[in-house]
């Protein structure tokens, strides 16, 4: 049994650079509940702030755990695509990529030597789930719409903020290989088990028994057909009332839709009908993402995935 002190000498701060919709609330679940790591949520490398540092040093952790997806996705909306609402100002394109170099030099700054654990997911699958976040928070466009809103901020590199390449590239160069820990969201999707299981030996951690199960999903097809159809009925309504009186509408209603409080009776109303599917969303889309993942290609662990990262010819396992 290792000391207080003997754990102290080994601990290493692991820092979570997660992408949307990609298993972040499982990670930060497992992170908090295992007793190995030292994670708060919001915090940076398992404290709340410098009081909190203060107040409660102690603790045998084998790793201090720094978690959020605004470090892969430092962004102020989801993909800065939901049309202004009444009294809102028009948000200009943000700067991805350069904001993601400037997230990363701070980091390697500030705590040199840490590990990188990044998340990816298949472009398919990232931009359906990232349809889902979008009319959760209230965007009013269908999946045509939204695609080619996309479309105009993937065309420009600096705005693309699914290149993982690139991405990966920053920290890599920042942290070195050896510290750089990537795995596809896929595993966890497929095999929740042997996600951890991976993570833990890759980690240097004991196992432990955690029953998370599935948080924070997506919405069904059939929400995600109606929902941007009330919050367009909403806009209407809206663009009739004072800035104040829309703000607190708008308010009502994001307490309901984002929790996916409406989705009860909604089905109900709406029952099976037309449901949005990956054939709602035009296969162009996919020409931005295209080379964007090839650094993940030689990994092993990636050799199943091949057609949802866009390879032509499946990945060689190592």
């Amino acid at each position: 049994m290792r000391t207080s002190r003997e754990i102290h000498a080994v601990t290493r701060h692991l820092i979570h650079v997660g992408y949307p919709k990609t298993g972040s609330t499982f990670l930060q679940e497992w992170f908090q509940q295992h007793p190995e790591f030292r994670y708060v949520s919001r915090g940076v490398a398992g404290f709340r702030s410098v009081n909190h540092m203060c107040v409660e040093p102690g603790g045998a952790f084998r790793y201090y755990v720094t978690s959020s997806e605004g470090l892969a996705a430092p962004h102020s909306s989801v993909a800065n695509l939901r049309p202004p609402r009444p009294g809102e100002t028009p948000r200009p394109p943000e700067r991805f990529k350069e904001k993601q170099a400037e997230v990363c030099d701070v980091l390697r700054t500030l705590y040199p030597g840490s590990r990188i654990l990044i998340v990816t997911r298949g472009f398919r699958e990232m931009i359906l789930s990232g349809y889902s976040e979008f009319v959760r928070l209230g965007g009013t466009l269908d999946p045509e719409g939204m695609c080619r809103a996309l479309g105009t901020r993937l065309a420009e590199d600096e705005h693309h903020y699914l290149d993982y390449d690139y991405l990966v590239g920053l920290y890599l160069e920042a942290f070195g290989a050896e510290n750089v820990i990537l795995l596809p969201y896929e595993l966890l999707r497929d095999d929740q088990r042997r996600f951890v299981a991976v993570l833990e030996e890759t980690l240097g951690v004991d196992h432990a028994e955690i029953d998370i199960g599935r948080i924070h999903t997506s919405l069904s097809p059939t929400q995600m057909r109606w929902y941007p159809r009330l919050s367009r009925a909403l806009s209407v309504v809206a663009s009739g009332l004072g800035p104040a009186a829309a703000r607190r509408l708008y308010a009502w209603y994001d307490a309901r839709l984002y929790p996916a409080g409406l989705g009860s009776w909604l089905l109900k109303w709406a029952g099976a009908g037309r449901r949005i599917t990956w054939e709602d969303f035009p296969d162009e889309i996919l020409r931005f993402c295209e080379g964007k993942a090839t650094r993940l290609r030689d990994h092993p662990l990636y050799a199943p995935y091949a057609t949802e990262y866009l390879w032509r010819e499946e990945a060689v396992p190592a």
